[in-house]
């Protein structure tokens, strides 16, 4: 349904790839995508809801870089139409995730075979950088055993709303301390020898909530994962139902919307169906 978008760009003058390919689809509550409220009442407010959104694309980000592959997110897998797939997280998290959500993703849309449609061998991926410990970003760590992964030491420390029981059990990641600034950025960690790759703590939607600046010779891309579901909700500062806290999203909102007014950015939520074409035709926030 979002086909597979990649383009061409320069890091340092030497030549780069960026493919942008969605894992799946999954729809949601409609209020957990745009609250009426905050907090608890929020919570409520989409859990007691019935309609549905459209279906929403599960993108990964993959940057074959002068310095190796790097995989943003994993996204997710074909076990996730299992009836049975939830129960090991409980009673709560099964129910929660079998009404709250719906997700269609055929084997051959998991990262996996969707690298090997690219010509790219997982030995050869660097690392795989997680923004966050949801399950649709997580849900493809079966294909990097012998990876590295990176995640932010206070997602690790302070998850929310994850789910332990689905972790491979090899699943060790690496944690990274965000020690650096990036402009107006204060919690950074650069991925790169050539700075150009950046881990950006961006909370609101969990604690230690991640997007990813990849700084090309001639503008920026942005993966903002789960900052926001679409570039519309950015701009019109409306805010997920399903946030940790809305005014952790308030600040990262108001942080990335300085560097993008200061930056040509393309802006690439998780779940937002117009990113693709966005990327694809280079069209700036």
């Amino acid at each position: 349904m979002f086909n597979t978008q990649t383009i061409n760009v320069t890091v340092k003058g030497n030549a780069a790839k960026v493919h942008l390919v969605s894992t799946g689809i999954v729809s949601v509550k409609t209020k957990f995508r745009e609250a009426r409220f905050k907090g608890l009442l929020a919570m409520a407010d989409f859990m007691l809801e019935k309609k549905f959104t459209e279906w929403m694309p599960i993108w990964v980000m993959i940057i074959e870089h002068p310095e190796g592959v790097f995989v943003i997110d994993t996204g997710e897998n074909a076990n996730v139409n299992d009836k049975d797939y939830f129960k090991s997280s409980g009673f709560f998290a099964n129910w929660f995730d079998t009404t709250q959500f719906r997700f269609m993703v055929e084997s051959s849309e998991e990262i996996g075979p969707q690298l090997q449609q690219l010509n790219i061998d997982i030995k050869n991926v660097k690392a795989v950088i997680l923004t966050h410990l949801h399950l649709d970003h997580i849900d493809g760590l079966k294909y990097f055993p012998s990876t590295e992964i990176l995640v932010n030491k206070y997602e690790w420390e302070k998850p929310y709303g994850d789910l332990p029981k689905l972790y491979p059990s090899w699943f060790k990641p690496t944690l990274i301390e965000l020690n650096e600034t990036c402009d107006v950025f204060d919690r950074v960690k650069f991925l790169t020898a050539s700075k150009d790759i950046a881990l950006i703590q961006t909370p609101g939607h969990t604690y230690g909530h991640c997007s990813v600046l990849f700084k090309t010779d001639d503008y920026d891309i942005f993966f903002a994962a789960d900052l926001c579901y679409t570039q519309q909700q950015f701009l019109e500062k409306k805010y997920a139902g399903a946030n940790c806290s809305k005014k952790l999203a308030q600040g990262s909102y108001e942080k990335v919307t300085a560097y993008t007014k200061a930056h040509k950015t393309i802006f690439i939520p998780s779940h937002d169906g117009d990113a693709g074409r966005r990327l694809k035709e280079k069209i700036f926030v």
